[in-house]
C-alpha cells in the first residue's frame, strides 16, 4: 500500500530543500556547505538538503518546482563574525543583502531577482545569511563563523519542525539577526 502523505512518495513541491551554498576553498565562503552536511542527516527523508558550489544559475534549477525553500550563504554586512542573518524573499527582493563573495557567478539576490522575473520563485524563500570573517583561501572555518554555522543549523532544524509555512504573497520581506 502506497502511503501519499510519507516524504518518500510525496510531490516534490510538498517537500521543503535546503540549500548551501559555497565555495569548499576559500575559508568561511564554505559555511553553507558545512550548514547543508550537518543538517543532511537530520532531515534525511522528510527535506531535500543540496550543496551548491556554483550559486547563481544554478539555484533556478534547484529550487524549481518547489514551494518551501531554505538557502544559505555566507554575508558580508558589518555586523560581527558569525551573525545569523534571516531573511524572507517572498517577493523577490533581499533587502540588504550582500552575498560574502562573487565567487558563485549571479548572485544570490540576481538569482532571486531573476528567478522572480521568470516565474521561478519559491512561493516560501528564506535566506539564511552568516556574517563571514575571513574569505581567503583555506579549508577550515573562523571560530566565531563556526559558531554562527551551529546556531543556523538549530534555526533551520526548529524552523523545519514548525507549523507550515506561512504564504508570503501576504507577508513582505524582513531581516532577523
Amino acid at each position: 500500500m502506497n502511503d501519499s502523505s510519507s516524504p518518500k512518495s510525496a510531490p516534490r513541491a510538498l517537500l521543503p530543500l535546503v540549500i548551501g551554498l559555497g565555495n569548499e576553498h576559500r575559508s568561511d565562503d564554505r559555511l553553507g556547505l558545512e550548514v547543508a552536511r550537518a543538517l543532511k542527516p537530520k532531515l534525511a527523508g522528510k527535506v531535500r538538503v543540496e550543496e551548491c558550489t556554483s550559486g547563481g544559475v544554478a539555484l533556478l534549477d534547484l529550487w524549481r518546482g518547489f514551494d518551501h525553500v531554505v538557502v544559505v550563504d555566507a554575508v558580508r554586512s558589518g555586523s560581527p563574525a558569525g551573525t545569523v542573518h534571516r531573511l524572507e524573499a517572498g517577493d523577490g527582493a533581499l533587502p540588504g543583502y550582500h552575498s560574502a563573495t562573487s565567487t558563485h557567478g549571479l548572485s544570490l539576490g540576481e538569482a532571486v531577482a531573476l528567478g522572480k522575473g521568470l516565474g521561478n520563485l519559491p512561493r516560501y524563500l528564506v535566506v539564511y545569511g552568516v556574517e563571514a570573517e575571513n574569505l581567503e583561501m583555506g579549508l577550515s572555518l573562523s571560530p566565531s563563523v563556526a559558531r554562527g554555522v551551529e546556531e543556523a543549523t538549530a534555526r533551520i532544524l526548529a524552523e523545519l519542525h514548525s507549523t507550515q509555512p506561512v504564504d508570503l504573497t501576504a507577508t513582505r520581506s524582513s531581516v532577523h539577526a
